[in-house]
């Protein structure tokens, strides 16, 4: 039997499995995915890699930047950039003084984080908690392999939507709780990534985009500007907006889900981005909480030891999930000592 069991290999779950660790506990990551690193997902596309989660990395917290600056000193984060400009019909505003600050990027891919924290750390990848129960003083999961998973305890950073429908029942004894997370909704996004022809002149103003008041377009990215010394054409990431997102999500055909994204840059941008040599759609149904809880990690002892963490616990971005992982790994450590 383990000590933890960690559902999710995102940054919440591995920071949260690398503290057990260390700790002295045994441990095990239990993912859906071949891979890590949740919503920091890199695809290596057309010789290059590109991001098509999570977009870069801030830092407000010292203790987060002290992170990053390890990460700084392996190689594995550089400073990208300082200005985010906004993109609205009337034209690109460049962004206020207060609002430029440094955002971090990973030459390698976003993924590469997960992949330098989850070094040593035991994975069960390609495998998805189906069911869950609790027997004596142990949680019982079971996966879609048939696979029986026993653990005192169990920290889970998979999205409020997804964590519900497997352990709702368990928790019926834990109102509160269940409540808590329940009321955590997730807003969908759906991704672009497009490549083109080398010819074509990209402004740096055009590095990093919030798209202000478009029905159809959030974010804008290029991408390649993250690993210029290996680029060999411009690459761009397009991110859409939840409202956008929700009317496309069930459509079959990825390119008529993803073509109006092409179409909107196209418009507000240059008409030669709406024609890319390749492209490629992802849609996540659970890009980003709606509204986070405002709480570090989220945990009970009824009916066993059990931790929520994640950034829809802390905030909506990187650093809160990092933060909450740290939670949760000091909330499991004094939930067994109980």
């Amino acid at each position: 039997m383990k000590d933890v069991i960690v559902i999710g290999a995102g940054i919440a779950g591995i920071t949260c499995a690398q503290q057990l660790k260390q700790a002295g506990l045994d441990i095990t990551i239990v993912e859906k995915s071949a891979g890590v690193g949740g919503r920091m997902a890199t695809r290596r596309l057309q010789g290059t890699w590109v991001d098509h989660g999570a977009q870069l990395i801030s830092v407000k917290s010292d203790s987060f930047g002290r992170f990053v600056r390890k990460l700084q000193d392996k190689g594995i984060v550089q400073e990208w950039t300082r200005d985010v400009y906004q993109l609205s019909a009337s034209g690109l505003i460049a962004p206020e003084a207060d609002a430029r600050h440094t955002r971090y990027c990973c030459p390698m891919g976003m993924t590469a984080i997960a992949k330098y924290l989850a070094h040593e750390i035991p994975i069960i990848n390609n495998a998805r908690i189906v069911s869950v129960s609790h027997k004596d003083d142990k949680w019982q999961l079971v996966t879609d392999r048939q696979e029986l998973l026993e653990t005192a305890a169990i920290v889970s950073t998979i999205p409020a939507p997804q964590f519900l429908p497997i352990f709702e029942e368990v928790l019926a004894a834990a109102p509160n709780f269940l409540h808590a997370v329940q009321s955590v909704t997730f807003a969908p996004s759906v991704t672009i990534m497009a490549g083109y022809n080398a010819n074509n002149s990209v402004p740096s103003e055009w590095q990093a985009i919030r798209c202000i008041n478009d029905p159809i377009l959030d974010w804008i990215s290029y991408d390649s500007s993250k690993h210029s010394d290996k680029a060999v054409q411009p690459v761009f990431v397009l991110q859409s907006t939840a409202d956008f997102a929700k009317q496309s999500m069930e459509e079959p055909d990825l390119e008529i889900a993803g073509k109006p994204l092409l179409n909107q840059v196209g418009r507000l941008l240059a008409k030669w981005l709406a024609s890319p040599e390749w492209w490629q759609v992802h849609r996540w149904r659970y890009a980003i909480a709606e509204e986070s809880l405002g709480v570090s990690c989220l945990s009970t002892e009824i009916p066993l030891p059990l931790i929520c963490a994640g950034d829809w616990c802390a905030g909506k971005n990187i650093e809160a999930a990092y933060h909450s992982g740290l939670a949760a790994a000091e909330s499991a450590i004094e939930l067994l000592k109980a």
